[in-house]
């Protein structure tokens, strides 16, 4: 790798690092997340710092922050088209948890609804046993659908932040490829941001925090392939935000529906070994696919997938 490249790394990873832990720091000395608006702020805050960094490097380096976000938040036909299915990927690889999970009584969709069940027992007080059950059980089937709504919108906004930074510095500057080199890097750099947050908030590790820091960087460099290829394919981070997105509303439920104890969900489940092993599975089908459609050729794009 060229000097130049190693320092734009080091910078955009300095700069991205000592935000985040001030903000994390901040946060856990006020105690900001007892207030209602308090994750929302810091998440928003997080996340587009990172887009902050990209654009003192742009600085910096005399790349043009105009520049920056043309090339990294271009919209097009495919681009659009990609982002309203990029979400779809986390209901496949949702799916493919399950399958692995049900049989090792590791995910219990009734928990989840019994959760849903509670929270409408205190509010709607008139109805039945058997009505707040039902209720609950469309509810909590809605809730995963209308996840999509969420991932396209609110959370592709939040998310797109982070996409600037990751997926479109950081990747461009590593040589914009697909491969298991920048698939690691960015993961392991991606991962690591979150470690402040892990040990000074309990941010998904409540418990198992500094095991949570090995494990929530695993978990990236897992996701980090299908967030770069739908990058390379468009030219754009767009439907990376979407993806992240997904991500963000719907992989909770892993955690969720399931009744082992706090402490065993973070090391097997949707952000232990588990979630690992299902998003793994999942960038190797992606890559299998994408390597199909290369060989088939028929004037396919290189590592077209829809």
């Amino acid at each position: 790798m060229e000097r130049l490249a190693i320092l734009k790394i080091s910078v955009f990873v300095a700069a991205s690092y000592i935000i985040a832990f001030v903000l994390d720091f901040t946060a856990a000395s006020f105690k900001l997340f007892t207030y209602p608006w308090g994750p929302s702020v810091w998440g928003f805050m997080r996340m587009w710092s990172v887009a902050g960094s990209a654009v003192l490097c742009s600085t910096i380096f005399r790349e043009g922050v105009s520049t920056l976000f043309k090339q990294y938040i271009k919209v097009s036909k495919r681009a659009i088209l990609y982002y309203f299915a990029s979400p779809l990927i986390v209901y496949g690889a949702l799916a493919l948890y399950i399958l692995v999970a049900l049989p090792l009584n590791l995910f219990n969709f009734s928990v989840y609804v019994e959760v849903i069940a509670d929270v409408l027992r205190s509010t709607l007080t008139s109805l039945s046993e058997e009505q707040i059950l039902s209720l609950a059980t469309i509810s909590a089937y809605s809730q995963i659908l209308a996840a999509y709504l969420s991932a396209v919108t609110i959370n592709a906004f939040f998310a797109l932040g982070e996409e600037i930074g990751w997926r479109g510095y950081i990747y461009r500057v590593l040589g914009s490829k697909p491969n298991l080199y920048s698939t690691v890097a960015v993961g392991i750099l991606w991962g690591l941001w979150h470690s402040p947050a892990i040990l000074l908030l309990g941010y998904n590790y409540s418990i198992n925090r500094v095991l949570g820091v090995a494990l929530f960087t695993l978990c990236t460099i897992a996701l980090s392939y299908p967030h770069l290829i739908v990058t390379t394919v468009t030219g754009s981070v767009l439907p990376a935000s979407s993806l992240h997105g997904a991500v963000n509303a719907l992989w909770g439920l892993t955690i969720i529906a399931s009744d082992l104890p706090m402490e065993l969900k973070e090391v097997w489940l949707g952000l232990g070994l588990l979630g690992i092993a299902a998003w793994t599975t999942t960038s190797v089908i992606l890559y299998a696919l994408s390597r199909w459609r290369c060989f088939q050729g028929s004037g396919a794009t290189l590592y077209m997938l829809f």
